[in-house]
């Protein structure tokens, strides 16, 4: 080692800190280096003449200084652990609890909704869409003439109406398919009834668009299903022209016994 090294080291060599290796290669060199050794000699004894010394006592503001540091350090923190807190807080308040509000508000909006639509189905709004130049001129006696044809067909009309003539502008059948229709029809059960809507085309084909009554015997309704696809009507006509139309039939089965 050089005398560099071991100057560096001759504080920690009087403490005992150096490990053994160290103070082994420290010793040697001080007892072959008489400039180090004299070195080493002086620092012992300036430890020496310092240990000697008196203590001198600590002046009396010392101890109020360090209370007033203690205090402040004690204040510090709790303003520390305060803003912590506050911004603890806050950030929350900035995340979940927004979504709590949120929630809040449409769970009330949805409430709001459900109790107007529940007042609005207790006392229901009435709108009158009619139209009054509707219901005057020639539409209103299209609308009556409509209801008289479907009750026509019905039955419900007087029979003074139903021997009126039938318009050749109206869609008919063959009275020949009913009696036909009626022959065919089984002479054993219950009385029995059905009604069908129709649809007319202009070639005079015709096939059940709705059935109003339903038969207790669906072999009537087959039945007559099958004779009104193999039968020619009349199609209505409008200006000279075939057009499609509609024509509601029916029909009642009633069995007398002797």
């Amino acid at each position: 080692m050089n005398c560099r090294a071991v100057t560096k080291h001759l504080s920690l060599l009087l403490d005992e800190r150096l490990e053994s290796e160290f103070a082994v290669e420290v010793s040697e060199h001080l007892w072959s280096c008489r400039k180090c050794n004299r070195e080493f000699m002086r620092l012992s004894r300036l430890r020496q003449q310092l240990h000697s010394l008196r203590r001198v006592p600590a002046p009396q503001y010392l101890r109020h200084l360090v209370r007033l540091h203690i205090a402040e350090a004690q204040n510090d923190y709790v303003v520390k652990r305060l803003r912590e807190f506050l911004e603890l807080r806050w950030s929350r308040i900035r995340t979940t609890e927004r979504l709590w509000y949120v929630a809040r508000f449409l769970g009330t909006a949805s409430a709001f909704v459900f109790f107007f639509a529940l007042c609005s189905a207790m006392n229901p709004i009435y709108i009158d869409l009619r139209d009054r130049a509707l219901e005057r001129g020639p539409s209103q006696n299209l609308r009556q003439n409509l209801g008289v044809y479907v009750l026509k067909n019905l039955g419900l009309v007087p029979v003074e109406m139903q021997r009126k003539p039938i318009s050749s502008s109206e869609p008919m059948i063959n009275d020949l398919y009913l009696l036909k229709f009626g022959e065919s029809a089984s002479r054993t059960g219950s009385d029995d009834s059905f009604s069908v809507f129709t649809v007319v085309d202009r070639s005079g084909s015709a096939k059940i668009q709705n059935v109003l009554e339903y038969p207790a015997d669906s072999r009537l309704l087959h039945s007559f299903n099958h004779m009104l696809s193999s039968a020619q009507l009349r199609p209505a006509s409008q200006n000279g022209r075939a057009v499609d139309s509609h024509l509601v039939l029916s029909f009642s089965k009633i069995c007398v016994y002797d």
